[in-house]
């Protein structure tokens, strides 16, 4: 099923069409770090081909997707991806090789810098959750992040995830993780078994 707009008090949540490049450029150049308007534009076209495709093979709706105001200026993205989550690295003693992973359904968000600090990465990725454990059916959902980057830890707190830190250096790119069942799941993060 595709996403094709969420409302909610102050915002949108949408997906991103040609028209927004230029925002999506300033985005990517001022909360991902530098992009050319090339990389912008091939960006563009693989997430606007990407929700197509997606959609006709009943796949999840993987993808970022616009955050606008209420006046329709692009503030920001959500959105969603497959994650690969070392889950045994949490291990008291870890049983085998500790990069061996399992794919769980990533969130990610970003502001552009003058909108942060006001709720906003909170009200979208809430709206967005409540699409993806209630008409998508999700059972579980993650985010991670560094961990020196306590406002994204401060979003995954908000929305209700509990957050675990890997005690070790390795893997370098999973540092903090944030896991947030659906209500009804009767789960368990893989390691408090």
């Amino acid at each position: 099923m595709a996403l094709t707009e969420l409302e909610t008090d102050r915002l949108i949540i949408r997906p991103y069409t040609y028209e927004d490049e230029a925002a999506r450029h300033q985005l990517m150049n001022e909360a991902f770090g530098e992009a050319t308007p090339e990389e912008t534009h091939s960006w563009m076209s693989w997430t606007v081909a990407n929700y197509r495709e997606l959609a006709a093979m009943y796949q999840p709706p993987y993808g970022d997707y616009a955050v606008t105001l209420h006046t329709g200026d692009v503030i920001g993205s959500v959105g969603l991806v497959p994650t690969v989550v070392p889950w045994s690295v949490f291990d008291e003693k870890p049983t085998g090789d500790p990069y061996l992973v399992t794919p769980e359904f990533g969130l990610f968000w970003a502001v552009l810098p003058q909108y942060q600090g006001q709720g906003y990465a909170t009200e979208a990725t809430l709206a967005f959750v409540t699409f993806l454990f209630t008409i998508m059916n999700y059972k579980r959902l993650v985010a991670t992040t560094d961990h020196d980057n306590l406002a994204s830890q401060k979003v995954m707190e908000h929305i209700g995830m509990t957050l675990y830190k890997n005690p070790g250096p390795e893997p370098h790119w999973f540092q903090v993780i944030g896991v947030l069942d659906h209500p009804q799941a009767q789960i368990q993060a893989p390691f408090d078994s």
